[in-house]
């Protein structure tokens, strides 16, 4: 059952995310999407903070842990969402530009 679980969230999950990279559909559709991403996996990010803030005071060492597997999931999110979202599109190939005259 979990192994079902965790393949249906992870196909809802990477098509919500393709699907709001996708120029093509409206900006209705994309930007609920979008949100969708970022409140989800800022989620999982603040409860990893909030766990690791909560055993400061008992395990300091696993406190330690899990606030540096939460910044590296924090710039990995940063530079994904940027990747796939804030990337220049060229259409001619060339990936320094979107200029059509190279």
């Amino acid at each position: 059952m979990d192994i079902l679980f965790e393949f249906f969230l992870e196909l809802i999950v990477d098509g919500v995310i393709e699907t709001s990279g996708n120029k093509k559909l409206s900006r209705w559709i994309r930007y609920p999407l979008i949100a969708l991403v970022v409140l989800f996996f800022g989620t999982v990010i603040a409860l990893i903070f909030y766990l690791a803030l909560g055993l400061s005071s008992n395990e300091p060492v696993a406190s330690v842990a899990f606030s540096s597997l939460g910044v590296f999931l924090l710039v990995g999110t940063v530079l994904k969402f940027r990747k796939l979202y804030f990337a220049k599109r060229a259409d001619n190939g060339s990936e320094r530009t979107n200029d059509k005259r190279v």
